[in-house]
């Protein structure tokens, strides 16, 4: 089985004076510096993606404001008024960055015009060696034609009880890939998540392509599975208790080299906290709020909350000074 299409890139350039530009110069002046890293964050976010969009919607929205910490409604102001000086568009609920999207899409078109010319048995006009001028990957150009899925067919029948541990041949090893202790550890750890019930060639692919990215050695390889399945368990965020009611699965933990990484550097923990102590007061925090240099704040830290206000119940709330109360 062929490896599936990337139709992303693993990096972009960053231009050193792109601080300067006049649009980033007017997001920075409106948002200081939470404005300027929102957008790096972004730019992270559109490369990662399938052609460089981002579905633009309640869940996505909520998803990426935690992993960016701070509310989705901060993360919806700033990105209207980047759509507003024309640093991103939106269209048919895709957002992306026009110039961003440019730049990269060279990368997308060149993997598959070495695809097609590995079809062909190659392009008599391509050089060993050559580069390509917008993306000089070489471990990403060998991605193009290398397979990292399994060749074995799965029998719809089999359940991963019955399923057996498959041998990956690399030169003359033979290196063994625990499928089903992982999906039976999901199973009894990750209990308020959807159950696993079958071991598909997809899921082999995605599993084999992450314990790579784990560590060298099964051992800590699986240390690394049972911190992240840990992690999952434990996270209120992951396990549904979200303004749009999102839940992680197990695909989506191994969906890329992305989600996991924010798992383990806990993106998704949770924030809110217990009763805490401000001098002689008994302080009721509430989500993602905490007591900084004895004020009490929440998201960026710009906002001082009272400390006899009743506690935050989720991202969608905001403290409005004004009326002395959370808003939603």
């Amino acid at each position: 089985m062929a490896r599936p299409k990337k139709n992303n890139a693993e990096y972009f350039t960053h231009d050193a004076d792109m601080r300067n530009d006049v649009r980033i110069k007017a997001l920075r002046r409106k948002f200081k510096h939470t404005g300027y890293a929102i957008w790096c964050f972004l730019l992270e976010a559109l490369t990662d993606s399938d052609y460089f969009e981002l579905d633009w919607n309640e869940i996505n929205i909520e998803l990426l404001a935690a992993d960016f910490d701070i509310s989705s409604e901060e993360l919806t102001e700033i990105v209207e008024y980047c759509i507003k000086i024309e640093l991103m568009q939106i269209q048919d609920g895709k957002l992306y960055s026009k110039t961003h999207k440019n730049r990269l899409i060279s990368v997308v078109e060149y993997r598959e015009k070495q695809s097609e010319n590995g079809k062909k048995g190659g392009n008599p006009n391509f050089k060993k060696g050559q580069s390509n001028p917008y993306y000089n990957s070489e471990k990403d150009n060998q991605n193009i034609t290398d397979s990292n899925v399994n060749s074995e067919k799965d029998n719809p029948n089999i359940s991963i009880v019955e399923e057996s541990i498959v041998e990956e041949s690399k030169g003359e090893k033979s290196i063994i890939y625990p499928y089903q202790d992982i999906v039976e550890l999901w199973n009894s750890t990750c209990t308020n998540f959807p159950q696993v019930v079958k071991i598909t060639d997809a899921r082999k692919a995605k599993i084999k392509v992450r314990m790579g990215e784990f560590g060298k050695d099964l051992s800590g390889q699986m240390e690394t599975v049972k911190k992240i399945f840990d992690k999952a368990q434990n996270s209120k965020f992951m396990r549904g208790d979200n303004k749009n009611g999102w839940q992680a699965s197990f695909d989506w933990v191994f969906e890329n080299s992305k989600n996991w990484v924010k798992i383990i550097e806990g993106n998704y923990d949770n924030k809110d906290k217990e009763t805490t102590f401000s001098g002689t007061t008994s302080v009721q925090l509430g989500y993602d709020e905490r007591i900084e240099n004895g004020r009490r704040t929440y998201g960026t830290g710009k906002t001082t909350v009272p400390m006899d206000a009743p506690p935050r119940q989720s991202a969608a709330w905001w403290w409005n000074d004004g009326l002395k109360q959370w808003n939603m």
